[in-house]
């Protein structure tokens, strides 16, 4: 990861303009339709009308799909002053959390956090630390299809599929805007974005984004994101296109993995951040304190090659083909856990993993759009290939009473010093290894909608799944090498329905399932290998609506996953996979133009998540506990006031989120919050002025469970943010 970014982003613009001269120079005689990509430009409205990729290859509008599905374009995330992923993300109904370090952008989703996570509809090939965060900027929209979702993408997608889709080139659609940003303790934020013709078929786009982000409140606290992405997109043959596209993201920064709890009575400022049995709090003296050390590492480089060609062979009949290739490089060294010792300091680990991905994949599929004994019919057939080739290095302390001594650090004032090499602190078997893993996946899937009267439609789908996993593990303490392999098969379903009851309103209902591994394909252990993949399944219901005005959705669900890892109840020593959870809820969302200055929009997502069937070390029950790092309540509103007289936009967002748990015994919890952000936005043509409070009341909260389950991950206090966006 040493190579410059002002190098590459060189490189990687000059390469760009070359492609876009070569395809200028080669553009074919005949132009087909250019290829226009649905902006969700229309931020007063929850975008029924538009079709998602995401929840389905069949073309369906959102009012089509017998599904919970939201979008989130740029112009909305640009409204809510959503920077990063995850801020975008936060503002969907039922999605929470934020992730440590090591997994950034990790959210529960319908009580569950095995969220799948896609690049312009490509897996990212495992979830978890392959989602970084990343700035918003370069993102035409977000999509979140909610529930279990296999039968589209393979395992992992139990509480849903994210789709972060990249602005892609649009000869019907060019534009040059920037962005610069200036916000509390030296935050940045500096973004281009090119778009437009080239030749008589061609388009290109270049978008390059920088965020450069700092937490005041919170000891060195930081990240640095940049990345660049880049499309061309021209006709090679009469009814046929070729999208090319080559992007690059880096981040690095300065982490923070948690605040310690303390026992009440040595606090002097204690809050109520949370609540446990035995009176542990957060206090104010030490919330600034991070007990990582001094030279600390956080950093990821990315490089993602996809090209994809779609052909019209008939009027009723596409075929497409997308190659993917994907590395990424990322480094943490950090010390992570921070737990309180009596009478007051801080014991410590110390960790270092490095990772080195390669991904593959090419999927294909052909589409037909036409009739069916005189019904209209949808049907999609295809396949796809990955492989994935990880290798991890993996340095940890080893928690003895000597090891924890040179680590620990005064609670107050703490010298948290520089990472130590000394390794006898990785003394032990499991301590100093370096892993390898070959993950092969192949798929076949099919998909259809069949309209059976003019206002019943049928939507099926099934996909077969088989993943071969070879892992090796060399354990550089105890001198051994280790090899083993295993195969998932799995088979996915879908079945829904949507009957329209007017031009403007549906309900729908649908049954879907999903799996997930029993632990993370690229760190199987071999005791995990033989265990089969947990299963989960969906039952949902719900209605869609579009009235003058207004657009409101409603859905409720169900979700049972079985096969989770637990322990024998007769014999607490063994592991077996008869764990289950759940979760039901509903979901509310409305988005009203109450006027033609003010709009009123928001969500609401209630839900009981729970355990049921789950025994842990020592034979201990947790069933009716609720899931670590899911809240059951959360609700986002908003309100935009746009004035008559003056080009000047008002904006307020209101954020609840309920209580959750660090752990499964659900001994330390989270208590609720709300926060509220205000903004005021004036035009000075050709420039968008945007002045911005975030967390308004300065509330200290925090979002998500840090390293250990004594340490909670803080949110960022108040803070104050001037931008200008510019068309020219």
């Amino acid at each position: 990861m040493t190579i410059p970014f002002a190098r590459t982003a060189v490189a990687l613009a000059v390469a760009a303009a070359a492609q876009g001269a070569w395809a200028q120079q080669a553009a074919p005689e005949r132009e087909l339709p250019a290829i226009h990509i649905q902006a969700g430009q229309d931020r007063d409205s929850l975008q029924l009308s538009n079709k998602s990729s995401s929840a389905s290859r069949l073309g369906l509008t959102l009012r089509e799909t017998p599904a919970s599905v939201e979008i989130l374009s740029q112009d909305l995330m640009q409204e809510r002053g959503a920077r990063t992923l995850s801020e975008a993300l936060r503002s969907t109904a039922g999605m929470a959390g934020g992730g440590p370090p090591s997994a950034p952008t990790t959210l529960s989703l319908r009580g569950f956090t095995n969220v799948l996570y896609l690049y312009d509809g490509v897996r990212m090939s495992g979830a978890g630390v392959t989602n970084r965060v990343e700035d918003t900027w370069n993102y035409e929209r977000i999509e979140v299809l909610k529930g279990p979702a296999s039968v589209l993408q393979g395992d992992s997608a139990i509480g849903g599929i994210v789709n972060f889709q990249t602005k892609r080139p649009d000869r019907g659609n060019p534009g040059r805007e920037a962005l610069l940003s200036y916000g509390s303790y030296g935050s940045t934020r500096a973004a281009v974005g090119l778009g437009g013709a080239v030749g008589e078929t061609g388009a290109y786009r270049l978008d390059y984004s920088r965020n450069e982000t700092r937490v005041g409140t919170v000891a060195r606290t930081s990240e640095k994101l940049e990345h660049l992405t880049t499309g061309l997109s021209f006709d090679v043959a009469r009814a046929t296109r070729l999208d090319l596209s080559f992007d690059y993201a880096r981040d690095e920064g300065h982490a923070y993995w948690g605040t310690p709890l303390i026992p009440g009575n040595l606090a002097t400022q204690p809050t109520s951040v949370v609540s446990t049995p035995d009176g542990r709090v957060v206090d104010k003296r030490i919330a600034r304190n991070n007990y990582n050390i001094l030279d600390d590492r956080n950093q990821s480089e990315a490089y993602w090659l996809r090209a994809r060609l779609t052909s019209r062979v008939t009027p009723e009949w596409t075929l497409r083909n997308e190659f993917t290739a994907n590395k990424v490089e990322r480094l943490w060294r950090n010390s992570e856990s921070a737990v309180f010792t009596a009478p007051a300091s801080i014991t410590r680990d110390q960790t270092l993993i490095a990772h080195d991905q390669r991904y593959l994949s090419n999927r294909l599929d052909a589409s037909y759009e036409g009739r069916l004994a005189d019904m209209a019919h949808r049907f999609v057939v295809g396949s796809e290939v990955s492989k994935t080739d990880f290798d991890n290095t993996r340095r940890f302390s080893n928690g003895s009473a000597s090891t924890n001594a040179a680590l620990r650090v005064p609670l107050f004032d703490p010298a948290v010093g520089y990472f130590n090499e000394d390794t006898a602190l990785m003394a032990g078997g499991g301590n100093r290894t370096n892993f390898t893993s070959d993950v092969r996946s192949t798929s076949v899937f099919a998909e259809d909608a069949l309209k059976l009267t003019p206002a019943w439609t049928l939507v099926g789908g099934l996909r077969h799944d088989r993943v071969d996993v070879d892992r090796s593990v060399t354990d550089l303490n105890l001198g051994s090498f280790a090899a083993f392999g295993t195969q998932y098969t799995a088979n996915s379903a879908r079945l829904g329905t949507v009957y329209d009851l007017s031009a403007q309103s549906s309900v729908y209902a649908q049954y879907t399932n999903a799996t997930i591994p029993v632990g993370s394909l690229f760190l199987l252990s071999a005791g995990n290998a033989p265990f089969p993949q947990s299963r989960g399944k969906q039952f949902e219901v719900g209605f869609k609506q579009s009235l003058a005005g207004v657009e409101w959705t409603a859905a409720a669900y169900h979700i049972e996953l079985d096969n989770v890892l637990s322990r024998d109840p007769n014999n607490a020593n063994v592991t077996i996979n008869n764990g289950s959870q759940s979760s039901r809820g509903v979901e509310l969302a409305a988005a009203w133009r109450a006027t033609k200055q003010l709009t009123l929009s928001g969500n609401v997502a209630a839900l009981d998540a729970r355990f049921d069937s789950l025994i842990e070390a020592g034979g201990v029950s947790r069933v009716g506990n609720t899931p670590p790092n899911v809240p059951e309540r959360i609700v986002n509103l908003f309100a935009s006031y746009r004035f008559k007289e003056v080009p000047l936009d008002l904006l307020l967002s209101v954020n609840h989120t309920g209580k959750m748990y660090t752990d499964n015994a659900n001994q330390i919890r989270i208590n609720g919050h709300t926060t509220a952000d205000i903004a005021a936005s004036y035009r000075i043509k050709p420039a968008l002025l945007t002045f911005r409070i975030r967390n308004l009341t300065d509330k200290l909260y925090a979002n998500y469970a840090g390293r250990a389950t004594s340490q909670v991950l803080l949110a960022p206090q108040r803070t104050f943010e001037l931008s200008a966006k510019v068309d020219f």
